[in-house]
């Protein structure tokens, strides 16, 4: 078993996938309760806009995300929401490890939002 870490404000963690490096600092609860009373409307949270807000504000860089001619991707706010739904949803969950209520919200968010993509394109 590991030991539990606080999360600090200059914190830089790295979730490698593949040859890819993502820099992230984790949520708080406090951030983390403030983006769902942001994101619910009439009882329900909006996962996609709470990932997609969790993503600007906690992700903070990444090394060798290329494009399809291999090309460098510089790290910016718009081009978060060029990576693939599954990659974002593996990202948000380190994010979110500090509060698994709002994980798993974003987790159903982007599952449902795959479905959809399949459903429209079949």
């Amino acid at each position: 078993m590991s030991t539990v870490k606080i999360i600090k404000s200059d914190e830089r963690l790295i979730l490698e996938i593949g040859d890819t490096k993502f820099y992230y600092k984790r949520i708080t609860t406090d951030h983390a309760n403030a983006i769902r009373k942001r994101c619910t409307v009439r009882g329900e949270m909006d996962g996609g806009k709470a990932g997609l807000e969790i993503l600007k504000g906690f992700l903070l860089d990444w090394d060798d995300v290329r494009d399809w001619d291999d090309n460098e991707v510089p790290f910016t706010k718009e081009n978060i929401a060029l990576i693939p739904d599954a990659v974002l949803a593996d990202i948000i969950t380190a994010i979110s490890s500090a509060d698994g209520v709002v994980a798993e919200t974003v987790a159903e968010a982007v599952a449902k939002t795959g479905k959809d993509k399949a459903e429209k394109n079949s």
